[in-house]
């Protein structure tokens, strides 16, 4: 019986797990959105595309990737594809986010299947149904939801991945954690889970989350968003120079010092969840660095511009109160630009 949903509608995506060339050769699809270097890293994965007949348009990833000309040339290269048709996104987020909007846009909505390359795309991203481009230095100014019917993880991508890439994962793994389960433990720090188990873990994290607010209209989502008030600060800060599961570490940090000034988190979660965070480099000079040369009439703009909701007011954060319960504040100006001040002076964390 055929759906009478739109495609990109919510419904809880169809989790596979498997060989790229596997899945490729048992499902029709009409079009694939690749990082060219995962095809380059990954030539297997070329060769299926290529002997299964399937359009392939290889894209640069990284956020100067997020943009409506991005979408515009995939468009022209696309403009025969039936609406019946699938596009299957080959990549991390950045890939994904801009095969998410080709998806909602082309002929009113194209089905979508997500194979994330990327450990942070595994977590998180290829779930959520969101996509976004970036519009004037401004992350994320224009976006849709558009949920997949599929997402894949397929292992051999992962093999390819930096230290850093995964940590970025990690990170957004134990963010997930913290604000969702009481699962995080002191143990982490000395027996770390693996990626598979990871994975897995916040998957079903993520999806509890989107089944009960699938549009963000209900508030319960806004917990996905810890630590990304000032995370995407630093990225435009760095301009995208610091990586996005990185800045979202460092956000968390930043959170979870707002939480202590606010009387909201106990000092024994902020200790026991920064404890957690899988940070390379020393997060405290890494802030520091960034907002010592920065006004904070510059930090203000960049917080009102993201969609999060930021006002006259203040800034609305999501804060912990402990792990797996999470409280929206808004938080005035006149703190936020004293955390500012204090964190300009971080020498370590």
């Amino acid at each position: 019986m055929t759906s009478s949903l739109a495609p990109g509608s919510w419904c809880e995506p169809i989790l596979k797990h498997g060989s790229f060339d596997a899945l490729v050769a048992a499902t029709t699809v009409g079009l694939v959105i690749a990082d060219q270097r995962v095809l380059s890293l990954h030539p297997k994965a070329k060769r299926a595309i290529l002997k299964a007949k399937i359009p392939l348009i290889a894209l640069r990833a990284g956020e100067s990737a997020k943009s409506l000309t991005s979408v515009e040339r995939i468009e022209r290269h696309a403009l025969t594809l039936p609406r019946a048709s699938t596009v299957l996104a080959l990549g991390g987020g950045t890939i994904g986010d801009v095969a998410t909007v080709f998806a909602h846009l082309h002929k009113r909505g194209i089905e979508l299947i997500h194979v994330p390359t990327t450990a942070l795309a595994a977590v998180d991203s290829s779930l959520g149904g969101k996509g976004a481009v970036n519009v004037g230095g401004v992350k994320n100014a224009l976006g849709v939801f558009h949920y997949p019917r599929e997402v894949w993880r397929c292992d051999e991508f992962f093999s390819t991945l930096s230290s850093a890439q995964l940590r970025e994962g990690e990170t957004e793994a134990v963010k997930m954690h913290v604000s969702l389960s009481r699962s995080v433990s002191s143990d982490w720090i000395e027996s770390f889970p693996s990626l598979s188990t990871l994975i897995e873990t916040s998957q079903k994290l993520k999806l509890k989350v989107c089944s009960s607010d699938p549009y963000e209209r209900l508030g319960q989502r806004e917990v996905l968003n810890l630590g990304h008030t000032f995370g995407h600060v630093f990225e435009s800060l760095s301009k995208y120079r610091v990586r996005h599961g990185e800045a979202v570490g460092l956000g968390l940090l930043c959170a979870l010092e707002v939480g202590l000034k606010m009387k909201v988190t106990s000092q024994q979660t902020a200790s026991d969840v920064a404890l957690v965070i899988p940070f390379e480099r020393d997060p405290g000079k890494t802030i520091a660095a960034l907002l010592t040369r920065t006004s904070f009439a510059t930090v203000k703009s960049l917080l009102l511009a993201d969609k999060k909701g930021a006002s006259t007011e203040g800034v609305k954060m999501i804060l912990l109160e402990r792990q797996g319960r999470w409280v929206t504040r808004v938080v005035p100006w006149k703190l936020i630009e004293t955390c500012v001040d204090q964190w300009r002076s971080w020498s370590s964390r």
